[in-house]
């Protein structure tokens, strides 16, 4: 667990990781199906949470106490996880995993301008300009310039989930060099997410305890195992050998993955004027990451 990656071998964990995160979307939309927003967290990190300490307690005892200290750097991260996936998952009871996973991505253009606030990097002026295409890119995947707009709650519920979601990254890749076991780091991740959602989960006013159908299950177990446990610890694996940056780039994936996803199992479609705003926001979000890279060059 403690072993440190190559960039090379980051950069193909991150690939899969980004294929979980993709099917993640459509493995919310089917939590949702029988279960309210509180239950689809509570459950998640629950489940997440138990199954990687007993995994550890079981396979590798000897970190079970030594890596005990990473619940410490975990604290920020795992609220901010937890701060993110609310709204994410409150958006997603009324928009499509795609437009969900679309604008989402505009995290990645969000990281310099957050770096500046609070750490007072500088911001490529290029940053700006990037920033407005990136709107007119939102624009029209909502489909504002049309005379039936595509838009409603959850995408703005979303776009909240995107700031945050650049928070999160940062907050990884400031604590993640001094984690010595990323799965350990990602679990505590894990019980801080879940002791945030819990009293939403205690007070909401009925708790669902057993799904209906088996897609809910699928898509709960999915959240906890695939995109909590695994897609994460990948996160924190990574940002020990790359930056916020360079491992965002490997993050953008999740659209055209859920995209992809969504199309096959929801039929979920695109306009054309929809398409075009997809791809100008990934388009915008790499020439983000370039910009960056080119400036830290200098």
């Amino acid at each position: 667990m403690n072993k440190q990656i190559s960039k090379n071998r980051a950069a193909i964990e991150l690939l899969f990781a980004g294929i979980l995160w993709g099917f993640g979307f459509l493995a919310t939309k089917w939590a949702l199906i029988d279960f309210s927003v509180s239950d689809v967290l509570f459950y998640r990190y629950l489940i997440a949470f138990l199954l990687a300490e007993f995994y550890i307690i079981v396979f590798n005892r000897k970190q079970f106490f030594a890596s005990l200290n990473e619940w410490r750097l975990a604290l920020w991260p795992g609220v901010l996880l937890a701060a993110l996936l609310i709204p994410q998952t409150i958006g997603l009871q009324t928009t499509t995993a795609t437009k969900s996973a679309f604008i989402t991505t505009l995290y990645v253009l969000m990281i310099p301008f957050i770096n500046q606030f609070l750490f007072r990097e500088k911001v490529d002026r290029r940053f700006y300009g990037l920033a407005l295409i990136a709107l007119i890119g939102t624009m029209f995947l909502l489909n504002i310039f049309s005379e039936t707009p595509d838009i409603n709650t959850g995408d703005l519920w979303t776009l909240g989930s995107s700031v945050l979601a650049a928070l999160q990254i940062i907050a990884v890749g400031k604590l993640a060099p001094r984690s010595h076991s990323p799965f350990r780091f990602n679990n505590f991740q894990n019980f801080w997410a879940l002791v945030c959602v819990t009293p939403f989960f205690i007070l909401q006013d009925k708790i669902t305890w057993t799904p209906n159908s088996t897609l809910s299950t699928i898509g709960i177990l999915h959240l906890a195992i695939g995109s909590s446990i695994i897609a994460f610890t990948i996160q924190v694996r990574a940002q020990k050998v790359l930056s916020s940056e360079t491992a965002s780039q490997f993050f953008l994936l999740e659209s055209p993955f859920a995209f992809m996803f969504g199309y096959i199992f929801l039929n979920e479609i695109l306009t054309p004027m929809q398409s075009l705003g997809a791809l100008i926001i990934l388009l915008t979000t790499y020439l983000t990451l370039w910009v960056e890279q080119t400036s830290h060059s200098k």
